[in-house]
C-alpha cells in the first residue's frame, strides 16, 4: 500500500492565517457572520478553492482545497480567551483588507499577524481602570445621580476592576468574578448607608455593577440569531444569563451580610430616578461611549468618534421617546442611526465600523433591565421578572436589528455611489477602507450556519 501524499505546506499556512485572523475577531467581539466571511475571504485570496467555514462560540473550523479535485484539508482553532481589544481587531481588519486587495502578500500578512497578536495594549493598566470607572460614573449621571453617588460608583468600579484583574490572573471563572464584583458594589452601598451619607443604595449598586453587566453579550446573541448562527446565539444568551446570575448572587450575599450587621438595606430599581437636563445627558452618553472605547483598547483616533456616536444615539433615542415611541422602537431608531453613520465615518478613520457602532449603542444597552429582571426572579416575583427580561430581550433585539440595518444601508449607499461614478472621491478612494464584510468588493461564499 502506497503512502498517502503529503498535504502541501502552503495550504496549512493559508488555513492557519485565516483561522488566526478569525480568532482575533471572534475574541474581540465580532459576530459569527463577520468572522465567517473574513476567514473565507483570506483563504480565497490565497488561492484556495471550495472554502467552507464553521463558527461556534468557542471554535472556528475551516475546510479548503488547494485545487479542484484535491482532497480537502481541515483546520480548527479554539477561542479560549475573550478580551475586547479593538486595536487588535482594527489591525486584523486592515490586514485582511490589504491581503484581499493585493497590497500585501501572504508572508507579509503572516508577519503582521504575529506582530499584532503579540503587541502590547495601547493603554496602560491605570488608564483602562480609570476609563472603566469613568464609564460607571457616567452611567450613574445618566440615571440621575448626584456628585456623591457618582463618586461612589467611580470608587466602587476601581475596586471591582482591580479585584477582577487579580481573579482573572488566577484564572477564576467569570461567574465567580461577577459574584465578587456584585459583593464589592453592595459593600460600598452598605458603607455609605451606615455612614448616613444620604444616597440611594440602588444607584450606588447600579453604578458599581455596570462594568459587569452583559448587555453587549445579549446584543451579540441577537445579532448572531438574526444572521442565522443559532448555536452561537444560544451560547451567548446562556452566557448572559450566567453572568447576570453571578451579579445577583454577589448582591444578595452582600445584603445578607448587611442584614446580619444591622444594616437592612433594600436595593430598589434605579430606573425611577429622574434624568438630568438634556445637555447633561448628552455629555454623559458621550462619556460612556468614549470611556468604553478606551476601556476596550480602541485606537486613539476612534475615541472621539465613539463619544460622538454615543451622544448621537442618545439624542435620537431621547427624541424618539419624546415622540411617544415605545422604548424598543426608540432603541431601534437610535441604533439604526448609529449603524448608518458608523461605516461612513469608519472609512476615513481606518477603523472597523464595529468599534463605533458598539460604542454608540452602549448607553442604550439593557444591562440594568436584565439585572432587575433576574433580581425579581430571585425575590420570587416571577411575573415582574418575566416582564423585565422580556423587555430586555426586546430592547436587545431592537438594538441589534437596528445596528445591522444601519450598516446594511450604509453599504448599499456606498455601492450606489461607486456605481454612479464615484461621488466618494478624493484620497479616500485610493486608500480602501477596512474590510466591509459581506460587500461586493470581495467574492464571498455563503457561510455555513449552525
Amino acid at each position: 500500500m502506497s503512502a498517502a501524499p503529503a498535504v502541501p505546506t502552503p495550504v496549512h499556512r493559508t488555513l492557519d492565517l485565516a483561522l488566526r485572523c478569525g480568532e482575533v475577531l471572534l475574541a474581540g467581539g465580532a459576530g459569527a457572520a463577520e468572522v465567517t466571511a473574513t476567514c473565507t475571504a483570506v483563504a480565497e485570496a490565497a488561492g484556495l478553492h471550495e472554502v467552507e467555514c464553521d463558527i461556534t462560540f468557542t471554535s472556528i473550523a475551516m475546510s479548503a482545497q488547494s485545487a479542484p479535485g484535491d482532497a480537502p484539508v481541515t483546520g480548527i482553532r479554539l477561542v479560549q480567551q475573550r478580551e475586547l481589544d479593538y486595536t487588535r481587531v482594527t489591525a486584523a481588519h486592515n490586514l485582511v483588507d490589504d491581503l484581499v486587495t493585493g497590497r500585501v502578500a501572504q508572508p507579509g500578512a503572516e508577519r503582521r499577524l504575529r506582530e499584532l497578536v503579540t503587541a502590547r495594549h495601547p493603554y496602560r493598566r491605570w488608564v483602562v481602570t480609570g476609563a472603566r470607572a469613568g464609564l460607571a460614573a457616567a452611567v450613574a449621571v445618566l440615571l440621575g445621580a448626584g456628585p456623591s453617588v457618582t463618586a461612589a460608583a467611580f470608587g466602587a468600579t476601581v475596586a471591582i476592576d482591580l479585584s477582577l484583574a487579580r481573579l482573572a490572573r488566577a484564572q477564576l471563572p467569570a461567574f465567580y468574578q461577577n459574584v465578587v464584583g456584585g459583593l464589592i458594589a453592595t459593600a460600598v452601598a452598605l458603607t455609605l448607608f451606615a455612614a448616613e451619607v444620604g444616597v440611594r443604595p440602588s444607584l450606588v449598586v447600579a453604578g458599581g455593577i455596570v462594568l459587569l453587566l452583559p448587555g453587549v453579550t445579549l446584543v451579540g446573541a441577537v445579532q448572531d440569531a438574526i444572521s442565522g448562527f443559532y448555536v452561537t446565539a444560544a451560547a451567548r444568551a446562556f452566557e448572559t444569563f450566567l453572568l447576570t446570575a453571578g451579579i445577583i448572587a454577589g448582591v444578595a450575599a452582600g445584603l445578607s451580610v448587611g442584614l446580619r450587621l444591622g444594616l437592612p438595606v433594600r436595593i430598589g430599581d434605579p430606573s425611577t430616578e429622574p434624568l438630568g437636563p438634556m445637555a447633561v445627558q448628552l455629555l454623559a452618553a458621550a462619556a460612556v461611549s468614549a470611556c468604553f472605547a478606551v476601556a476596550n483598547h480602541a485606537p486613539r483616533r476612534a475615541v472621539p468618534v465613539a463619544g460622538a456616536a454615543g451622544a448621537l444615539g442618545w439624542a435620537v433615542f431621547a427624541a424618539a421617546g419624546a415622540a411617544s415611541l415605545d422604548t424598543p422602537v426608540a432603541a431601534a431608531v437610535a441604533a439604526t442611526t448609529v449603524g448608518l453613520a458608523g461605516p461612513l465615518v469608519s472609512r476615513w478613520r481606518r477603523v472597523p465600523a464595529l468599534v463605533h457602532v458598539v460604542a454608540g449603542i452602549i448607553p442604550l444597552l439593557p444591562g440594568l433591565t436584565i439585572y432587575r429582571g433576574m433580581r425579581r426572579f430571585a425575590e420570587g416575583d416571577t411575573i415582574s421578572g418575566v416582564t423585565l427580561l422580556g423587555e430586555a430581550v426586546t430592547t436587545g433585539l431592537a438594538l441589534a436589528a437596528g445596528a445591522l440595518l444601519g450598516e446594511h444601508l450604509a453599504r448599499r449607499r456606498r455601492a450606489a455611489s461607486r456605481a454612479d461614478g464615484g461621488r466618494d472621491t478624493g484620497a479616500r478612494r485610493r486608500r480602501p477602507a477596512p474590510l466591509p464584510v459581506g460587500t461586493a468588493r470581495t467574492r464571498w461564499r455563503r457561510p455555513v450556519r449552525r
